[in-house]
């Protein structure tokens, strides 16, 4: 056998012998039960009338607090409801887009630019949703026609032999934005999910001024 032969099969033991270290190191795919993402202390807002229109209101005054844009409840109900009424029904999410939708000048004289985002039904991207909480971001759920504040979440994560992850939401805990009304955990296999409506986030996006 020549000598480049040899090397060439030298080569390839090597390489084999790399793959099946590299296959024993490879961990099966296995399940953490029960993992949790919580708002630690959420700063929430409670609505000033116990009315629909009031309760969401409520919520968008809260996000925007973290974002520290100034933007409170009443501002928000007069524009949905043309006036400080009490409205036992939210309008669309396409209808609350066109009032969130647009820049707004603030009391300091920042221009920002709000965006509702809507995602119907039950979450689905849920690493977003745990790497929200985790970031302690406060966002909204619809459910029953209602608005609850997203406080907390417990999943199953999935983790696959090539180190991938996946998350499947077992337990979603919310806090009514109405004052003194209890919230709620809504459990999967115990309460029916479809029964979600969509969550609600907004971001904000400083406008330069020339």
């Amino acid at each position: 056998m020549s000598k480049s032969s040899v090397a060439s099969w030298a080569l390839v033991l090597i390489l084999l012998a790399s793959s099946f270290a590299a296959d024993k190191k490879k961990q099966p795919p296995y399940i953490k039960h029960d993992q949790t993402a919580d708002l630690n202390e959420p700063k929430l807002v409670s609505a000033k009338q116990n009315c629909e229109n009031w309760a969401f209101a409520a919520g968008l005054e809260a996000m925007l607090k973290q974002e520290e844009v100034s933007l409170d409840q009443n501002f928000w109900v007069m524009r949905i409801s043309g006036g400080e009424l009490c409205a036992p029904e939210l309008p669309s999410p396409e209808a609350l887009a066109g009032v969130v939708n647009r820049e707004f000048v603030l009391d300091d004289g920042r221009h920002v630019r709000l965006e509702l985002r809507y995602s119907a039904g039950v979450p689905t991207n849920t690493d977003a949703l745990i790497a929200g909480l985790k970031l302690q971001q406060v966002s909204l759920l619809w459910l029953h026609g209602h608005t609850y504040y997203l406080t907390g979440a417990t999943c199953g994560e999935y983790i696959n032999s090539d180190g991938s992850r996946m998350f499947i939401v077992t337990e979603l805990r919310l806090a009514n934005t109405f004052a003194h009304e209890p919230g709620l955990a809504f459990v999967r296999g115990r309460d029916n999910m479809d029964e979600i409506t969509g969550t609600v986030s907004v971001s904000v996006k400083t406008v330069s001024q020339y």
